[in-house]
């Protein structure tokens, strides 16, 4: 009798759980189709007024680009970072090791606000080649690292602890060198560990607000920003496009994550 309980009570609350994270997603995607001027339910003419106004407006196309933009440069220096960082960690011994640990581990419980207007008074009067830092897509791409690295390198830490060293010793006595055996060896076993870490890290660049907030112009700015600064003056279902394109991104992303992973389990 109690483990009849237990499982509907498990039942009951994954049924919960799911439900609580679905129906605002729900509710977005359905306000996107609503033909009015305004968000307001029960919608009474449906439409797809709003994706065309979205893909109209070039400000807002513009910021979509933005997003992708630095959410593919964020991707790419969390990624090759965390991976070289999560590999040193695992294979070498090096002094204050548990401090560097820290160190990069500690952006990721840092607020965004306290990161964002750290980096923006950092480089806020800082120019490379003439052309100020403040306010370029990569100075964010840079500040939406300093999150994005540190779960690839969780991430990263914890697949490489499956490594089995022993092949990595072999292609040493073979004659393979460091770099070599890293690239043609380590990487190819661990490479569902770093696709998803590369996804994680994209997703998190994508959806990103505080530190954008600080760091963009209106010529840089991302979606969530535009989203949040239309919100403030109009709250027209041209936002629920917004999330609808944005959540999109997330759905894509765990699938890839997901049909990578299966394919892999089917190899072995």
């Amino acid at each position: 009798m109690d483990a009849v309980m237990l499982r509907v009570l498990a039942l009951a609350f994954t049924v919960f759980i799911i439900a609580y994270i679905a129906i605002p997603v729900i509710v977005t995607l359905v306000m996107s189709f609503n033909d009015a001027s305004v968000i307001r339910f029960p919608i009474k003419a449906w439409s797809l007024r709003w994706y065309g106004d979205f893909f109209g407006s070039p400000q807002w196309v513009d910021a979509l680009k933005s997003s992708v933009i630095i959410a593919l440069g964020t991707t790419v220096i969390s990624t090759v970072s965390g991976v070289l960082a999560a590999w040193a960690f695992e294979r070498f011994t090096f002094a204050f090791k548990p401090v560097v640990y820290l160190l990069i581990m500690l952006p990721l419980f840092m607020p965004g606000v306290v990161l964002g207007l750290g980096v923006a008074m950092a480089f806020g009067d800082v120019s490379l080649f003439g052309v100020n830092i403040y306010g370029s897509r990569v100075l964010v791409m840079l500040a939406h690292s300093l999150w994005a690295m540190p779960l690839v390198f969780m991430l990263m830490e914890a697949t490489f602890r499956t490594v089995d060293h022993r092949i990595v010793e072999a292609s040493y006595d073979l004659g393979g060198r460091p770099v070599q055996t890293f690239f043609e060896i380590v990487l190819p076993s661990v490479s569902t560990g770093i696709i998803s870490s590369a996804l994680f890290a994209f997703v998190i660049s994508l959806n990103e607000f505080v530190m954008a907030l600080f760091l963009t112009t209106r010529d840089t700015q991302t979606l969530p920003v535009l989203m949040w600064l239309s919100l403030r003056s109009a709250g027209t279902p041209r936002l629920a496009v917004a999330s609808v394109i944005l959540a999109a991104a997330v759905f894509v992303s765990l699938s890839l994550i997901m049909v990578w992973y299966i394919r892999q389990l089917r190899k072995t």
